[in-house]
């Protein structure tokens, strides 16, 4: 974790909500990292999330974007999900997706239907409760839900870490010459640890946190390419 001391909300933020995501959706992300920033935004880069502005504080980018680890980091049986044959049949299927920002491309799809099927699971009532328009993403949810299920439940709180992605390599802060020829502390996991394999992506094209918070159905269904 890295936290700018300037960051628009505290620490205690980032923690706290960070924590409330479900332990095995946690495990695919390497690092947190705060700036900031006068719009929030959010991205995620091969497992790292850095939060902009006031970004860190929403629950809801926090799971949007733990879902793109999730979907690139090859989480799922199909690899990644958002260009599967499975997921792009059953959204053909379907007559809307999540919200406007899921129609920006597949990943920001299944990355909101993510942050839906994550409340679904874990939110007393879900999601499909509270919406009317709810059986028009059925399908892409059922698709979805049906591959966190099989991976472990990732997307259901409970549990414990039993994969990781490796740390990264400790880094010497320049000074002293003893401090610099100090031995480096030992980053490698425990051996009950299965280690994620990393695998290089970027959302910083496509995550834009002003549109994440629009929470309707969108009533046109369109996928931008």
């Amino acid at each position: 974790m890295c936290y700018h001391r300037n960051s628009a909300s505290p620490l205690n933020d980032l923690v706290d909500i960070f924590g409330r995501l479900p332990v095995h959706t946690r495990q695919f992300v390497r690092h947190l990292i705060t700036l900031p920033a006068a719009l929030p935004h959010a991205r995620n880069t091969a497992g790292n999330i850095v939060f902009f502005g006031s970004a860190l504080s929403d629950i809801n980018v926090h799971v949007h974007e733990a879902a793109h680890s999730l979907d690139f980091l090859n989480a799922y049986e199909e690899k990644p999900l958002c260009s599967s044959a499975k997921w792009i049949s059953e959204y053909n299927l379907d007559s809307a997706v999540p919200d406007p920002y899921a129609q920006v491309d597949q990943p920001e799809n299944v990355a909101q239907m993510t942050v839906i099927t994550t409340y679904e699971r874990n939110v007393p009532g879900g999601f499909f409760g509270l919406n009317p328009d709810a059986s028009r993403i059925f399908r892409q949810y059922a698709t979805l839900d049906t591959q966190q299920r099989e991976a472990g439940a990732l997307l259901v709180r409970g549990g414990s870490c039993t994969s990781r992605l490796a740390n990264s390599d400790p880094v010497r802060i320049s000074g002293l010459a003893t401090r610099m020829a100090a031995k480096l502390p030992d980053v490698a996991l425990p051996a009950d640890i299965d280690v994620i394999p990393n695998v290089d992506f970027d959302t910083n094209s496509t995550c834009d946190f002003s549109k994440i918070v629009q929470r309707s159905l969108s009533k046109i269904k369109e996928i931008h390419t």
